[in-house]
């Protein structure tokens, strides 16, 4: 599971930046939509991501590792992948927000 959010994070990226040369180039009657349409795209890759970082936090049962998660047994392995999802669900979080707020401040087609 703690790769779904970067997965999420990178392909919004690409939508955004390919919606964006779309409307701003070739399709340029769809230029007027293009900040409605990069917050929607933005907010559809946040709900998920925000589920997985909500599911990663649950199944550490709202607790961050206080001891090493480095043995073997099935406890550590479920905490360390719990772990690292909250982690990268975070960080795709934010480099999501970062991708739109990019998308935002061109201003439209110019």
């Amino acid at each position: 599971m703690p790769i779904v959010a970067p997965i999420i994070w990178s392909t919004h990226l690409t939508v955004c930046y390919i919606w964006a040369a779309l409307a701003c180039g070739r399709l340029d009657r769809l230029a007027g939509s293009l900040d409605d349409t990069l917050l929607a795209m933005t907010l559809i890759a946040l709900a998920p991501i925000a589920m997985l970082f909500w599911r990663g936090l649950r199944r550490l049962n709202f607790e961050l590792p206080d001891r090493p998660t480095d043995d073997g047994t099935p406890e550590d392995r479920t905490r360390f992948m719990s772990y690292m999802t909250v982690l990268l669900a975070g960080l795709s979080g934010i480099g999501t927000l970062f991708v739109g707020v990019a998308s935002f401040s061109l201003g439209g087609c110019q």
